[in-house]
């Protein structure tokens, strides 16, 4: 195989690496607003007790789960971007010394391809903790923070 036949061979695995970095893109908002939320809490938690108290650390310990999820997600996105990027080179290395790397490319896009499947199985898990929460006490849990972060700009004046 030619060089120029490399170079336009690669442009396929280009767009998945271009299609996977939309999707970190999405996957690092998401545990941007995690992290976010999860020091919204620790900033207000100070003023909690009781049940109250059991509230923020509850969701504390849910946003914790979900930011595992999301990191995992990430590294995993990641991890499928390196190997297309093995993949490239691999197929660049296999046209400048005419050696048959079949067996490596297609081995290289599968583990890439199974990385990727396993990073958008997290997302969606991430997704699902987070719509279920909300349908299940988001309501309770804010009109809680709100009075939280009330009581927390009280002491702070």
């Amino acid at each position: 195989m030619l060089i120029s036949e490399a170079m336009q061979n690669a442009m396929t695995p280009v767009f998945l690496i271009v299609g996977v970095g939309g999707l970190l893109n999405v996957m690092t908002s998401r545990l941007g607003r995690i992290k976010d939320r999860e020091r919204f809490i620790y900033s207000i938690i100070h003023n909690a007790s009781g049940d109250d108290l059991l509230l923020a650390r509850s969701a504390i310990t849910k946003l914790a789960k979900r930011s595992f999820l999301i990191s995992m997600g990430i590294w995993l996105s990641l991890g499928s971007v390196l190997f297309v990027c093995l993949l490239i080179i691999t197929m660049f290395l296999g046209a400048m010394m005419t050696v048959e790397i079949s067996f490596a490319v297609a081995s290289l896009f599968i583990v890439s391809l199974l990385l990727l499947a396993a990073s958008l199985i997290f997302l969606v898990y991430e997704v699902f903790l987070a719509t279920r929460t909300i349908h299940k006490n988001e309501a309770s849990s804010e009109v809680v923070f709100a009075r939280l972060k009330e009581l927390s700009n009280l002491s702070e004046s």
